[in-house]
């Protein structure tokens, strides 16, 4: 089994996607996190859906977090107006947001050498470089996993 067995298409944004439509999108869909493109189109890196919710909370909440019980109802709110005009490219700018490069793996990479690739570089999406599909196809790591698995149940 090969990573292009296993690759599926994903939610690509680009770096003009306002931060609260990139927050919906991960909150409607359940999404681990968001694959960005250049302007482009070519997808270049990735950012979960922890730092992205990282990036919607204010510093001081995140540095005694004691003050977060504080905020009471209107914290939602103010969380919803801290983001209006922001948008993924920001985040993608800020440095306290971890965002990392756009792993590629070959479409005939075993997957035991993917799930290496991601682990070495720290990320749960990698990109199949597969110059026969027009679209961009990725492996997801709960998807590596479920294919492991599979495979691991078929020898039992």
């Amino acid at each position: 089994m090969h990573a292009s067995d296993i690759a599926g298409p994903l939610v690509v944004v680009d770096r003009s996607t306002p931060a609260l439509d990139a927050i919906r999108l991960i909150a409607d869909q359940d999404l681990l996190g968001l694959v960005i493109a250049e302007h482009d189109g070519h997808p270049s890196a990735v950012v979960s859906s922890i730092d992205v919710t990282r990036y919607m909370l204010p510093g001081y909440l995140l540095d005694d977090l004691s003050l977060a019980n504080t905020l009471g109802a209107d914290g939602v709110e103010d969380l919803r107006l801290g983001m209006e005009g922001r948008t993924l490219g920001d985040l993608v700018d800020d440095d306290s947001v971890a965002v990392r490069r756009v792993l590629v793996v070959p479409a005939d990479a075993g997957l035991v050498e993917v799930a290496a690739r991601m682990v070495d570089a720290g990320t749960q999406v990698a990109l199949v470089h597969d110059p026969s599909r027009d679209e961009p196809v990725f492996v997801t790591l709960p998807g590596l996993l479920d294919a492991l698995v599979g495979r691991w149940d078929a020898r039992s």
